[in-house]
């Protein structure tokens, strides 16, 4: 039974106002062990948010809830509140732009569950997606040792090594790991951007959800819906407020906010598409570990004036 029960948050504004303002606020509900393409087990994912400063923590692996219990374990020690989440891959075609006919984008988009209590239910629905992962990992790395000229045998055996042996678990940070490693590129970024980002040579899609079924997944296991990483898509600005706009109408209750790297402009376009639909925020590093070192547990944008944080709806 994966049935475990959330914390108690009737105090959660009373930890929170006590402490100070930080630059980077002490809340931070994405960030990935090694359950999924996380380089640090969860109770390490937890230990290092705590040394960070985050009182608020949800560890959202991909499509899979089986490292909350040991998070869990570790946050209760530590005193933290760690709320039930994961980040749940789904399937949808933006369709957006001037023209009379406009382009249709098929992307594999990111749905942040929040707050859920059914794990089991939950657990049960993304089974499927799991086993996708290892048959899609595979795919890629047949297309990496086809581009590069290697044996497959060798890149996923790697593979597997940087995924801690569980297939399920393989996803493309893994992948960009090894291609590094092996010095087929000169770091993990270029391997996104050059193999394995979506479209690229050797991209390999992945079987999901739709959107409003995911959406309505979390909210019937109890959970509210976040769209993560909105502008992480490689969509135009036209296609980001379609993509908002298509997640609202599917029933999201928020939308991730940018990174404080982003442009200034950017965040300005994502807040006045959240206002206009009536949504919540949410915020987090999207942590990995030490194949991303630029995100840092509890590096966190900002809420702008008027903006409601979607911890402030759970289990009211």
């Amino acid at each position: 039974m994966l049935n475990i029960k959330q914390q108690n948050f009737t105090n959660i504004q009373d930890v929170l106002s006590q402490s100070p303002i930080y630059t980077h606020l002490p809340i931070d509900l994405h960030c990935h062990s090694t359950r999924s393409d996380g380089t640090f087990s969860p109770a390490e994912v937890v230990q290092k948010a705590f040394n960070n400063g985050v009182k608020v923590l949800a560890l959202s692996d991909h499509d899979t809830v089986l490292g909350i219990a040991e998070a869990r374990q570790t946050a209760e020690q530590l005193g933290m509140y760690l709320i039930n989440a994961v980040e749940i891959s789904c399937r949808h075609r933006v369709i957006g732009g001037y023209s009379k006919k406009p382009a249709q984008t098929e992307k594999v988009i990111h749905v942040l569950g929040y707050g859920f209590d059914d794990l089991d239910k939950i657990n049960e629905k993304l089974s499927a997606i799991q086993q996708s992962r290892e048959t899609r990992g595979y795919a890629m790395c047949e297309k990496v040792a086809k581009t590069f000229n290697l044996p497959i045998d060798d890149i996923w055996q790697d593979v597997l090594i940087q995924a801690k042996g569980n297939p399920q678990a393989v996803g493309r940070t893994h992948i960009a790991k090894v291609m590094a490693d092996k010095g087929l590129v000169s770091d993990v970024q270029k391997a996104f951007t050059g193999y394995l980002a979506d479209h690229k040579s050797c991209y390999v899609a992945l079987d999901g959800l739709n959107l409003k079924d995911c959406v309505k997944l979390i909210h019937d296991c109890g959970g509210k819906a976040s769209l993560a990483h909105a502008t992480r898509y490689n969509l135009t600005a036209n296609k980001v407020r379609k993509l908002i706009a298509d997640f609202a109408n599917a029933g999201g209750d928020a939308v991730e906010l940018p990174a404080s790297n982003e442009p200034p402009s950017t965040r300005h376009m994502v807040d006045r598409v959240i206002k206009e639909h009536g949504l919540k925020v949410s915020i987090g590093s999207d942590f990995h570990g030490t194949t991303m070192p630029w995100r840092v547990l509890g590096g966190v944008p900002k809420l702008h004036e008027g903006q409601i944080g979607i911890w402030e709806t759970l289990f009211s």
